[in-house]
């Protein structure tokens, strides 16, 4: 791949990421009176579903095959920063409105799960393969 479409994964990442934190906050907010802390994962469940399906084929490579194990690490990877995301927002909740700990638990999210993502997830499976 050259360089400018290396160089583009991060914005295409974002992009990804907004569409997903959107379907997020969406999911969420539609449950959150209902099931309470719940919602935070029925949120992130949407939105990562989302997240593979745009990530795997337009941010990290369309003409590429599926890797062994990408699922497993992406599954791996995103119920990680779920859990984190989760844990952060309960604590957060006790001392500020549950909007502003869910913006606040999103954007940590967010940059790990990229780096997890770039450099884990959707990785070359030999050193010497020619990057995507």
């Amino acid at each position: 791949m050259n360089t400018v479409k290396r160089s583009a994964r991060p914005l295409r990442f974002a992009v990804v990421g907004f569409s997903n934190t959107a379907v997020d906050f969406i999911v969420f907010f539609l449950l959150q009176g209902w099931i309470g802390p719940f919602a935070q994962a029925a949120g992130y469940a949407a939105g990562t579903a989302n997240s593979y399906y745009w990530n795997s084929r337009w941010t990290f490579g369309t003409k590429r095959t599926r890797q062994k194990g990408e699922l497993s690490r992406f599954i791996i990877v995103n119920l990680t920063v779920a859990f984190l995301t989760s844990a952060l927002l309960v604590l957060l909740d006790r001392f500020i409105p549950v909007w502003a700990a869910k913006v606040l638990v999103t954007v940590p999210g967010l940059a790990l799960n990229y780096i997890l993502s770039r450099r884990w997830v959707f990785r070359q499976e030999a050193a010497g393969a020619q990057d995507r």
